[in-house]
């Protein structure tokens, strides 16, 4: 799928680096915004995620553990390098971390 869908909840800025990897396609990204649903990345090369299930990998600013989550690909436009990445299957810890310190609280 290409082109930004609606996002709905929460987002905020996010500029850490992200691991993203699907079978034996393995990139860095840039994070953009990130929500408790999902988060939004700009590769810096060959945009190979366009849609399917991805592992994502990164660190909330301050922590020291990553976090590793199964999402899908949402959205993707390579030629801006953009895409947009929804978080699959988090345990009910994990989604109130990442609603705590999208809102702020953290």
């Amino acid at each position: 799928m290409t082109g930004e869908q609606r996002r709905s909840g929460l987002r905020t800025k996010f500029e850490g680096w992200v691991a993203i990897a699907a079978g034996e396609a393995h990139r860095m990204a840039r994070g953009r915004d990130l929500s408790a649903q999902g988060i939004g990345l700009t590769l810096g090369g060959p945009h190979p995620f366009t849609e399917g299930a991805v592992e994502s990998e990164f660190a909330l600013p301050g922590f020291f553990v990553p976090l590793k989550l199964p999402a899908r690909v949402v959205w993707a436009d390579p030629r801006t390098k953009r895409l947009g990445l929804r978080f699959e299957e988090i345990d009910a810890d994990l989604a109130e971390l990442l609603e705590n310190y999208v809102a702020g609280r953290l």
